[in-house]
């Protein structure tokens, strides 16, 4: 159920009843040179779409595609809030809906760095009487399936934009990830972290900085199928439908 299609009327009595409101999250964020700015939200929505077909009682809203996206700004297209905004934005909808009695809100996020704001709303929405969980779906997915776990534009995102609408990757444009350090004697381990004598160190740098072509991950994007998206995009909301039942059951105070 979508509260973009509902009247105000209808809307008062689905909020009133207790429901489990998901709120999906991207960014517009560069994803490497073969996959579309949108990305992280495009994958958001179609798991939304499949908890719709399993689930009709759950309240979706639509989808906010801006996010935390402060160290990639240097790639032309990636738009950030910030992680104060972003914050603000989350905190400001799910307030608004507790207005009408709503307290099961979800997070479903599909970007990494938008994790802490949220999260950082869902303590002052549980201070207010509400319950915010946040769900990762290409956390929880790899957690679901090892073989799906990935990095940021890697096979893991490839194969669910695959899925999704395959004419949005660009597969003359895979190339490999290239990782730079700072020093020879620190390469980069990660986004933010330097290797030195065996010991990870964060090194806070714009992404542009630790790989011009805006990918990073242990799974090359040419290993991606539409198949494997569409698996994992399915177990993703399955998984999400089965948990809502389970949140469904969890008393809060001021409801039931």
């Amino acid at each position: 159920m979508r509260l973009a299609n509902l009247t105000w009327p209808q809307a008062e009595q689905v909020l009133t009843s207790d429901p489990v409101v998901v709120l999906p999250v991207g960014t517009a964020e560069q994803h490497g040179r073969h996959l579309p700015l949108g990305t992280d939200m495009l994958a958001p929505n179609r798991v939304c779409d499949l908890i719709e077909q399993a689930d009709p009682s759950v309240l979706i809203l639509p989808g906010w595609s801006y996010g935390q996206c402060d160290s990639q700004t240097e790639f032309p297209g990636t738009v950030t809030l910030g992680p104060e905004l972003l914050y603000r934005v989350v905190l400001t909808v799910f307030t608004d809906l507790m207005r009408c009695g709503a307290r099961r809100f979800i997070a479903l996020n599909g970007h990494g760095p938008n994790t802490g704001p949220i999260e950082r709303a869902a303590l002052e929405l549980k201070r207010q009487g509400a319950m915010l969980a946040v769900l990762n779906w290409w956390r929880y997915a790899a957690e679901l399936n090892p073989a799906w776990r990935g990095g940021h534009a890697g096979g893991q995102e490839t194969a669910a934009i695959l899925a999704i609408d395959p004419k949005l990757v660009d597969a003359c444009a895979f190339e490999p990830a290239r990782m730079r350090g700072i020093s020879r004697e620190m390469p980069a381990s990660g986004w933010d972290t330097v290797l030195y004598r065996g010991v990870n160190i964060p090194v806070p740098r714009l992404d542009i900085d630790v790989t011009d072509n805006g990918w990073l991950g242990p799974d090359p994007p040419e290993r991606a199928t539409a198949e494997i998206g569409d698996a994992m995009l399915r177990a993703a909301a399955g998984w999400a439908v089965d948990f809502i039942a389970a949140y469904r059951k969890i008393p809060i105070e001021g409801t039931g």
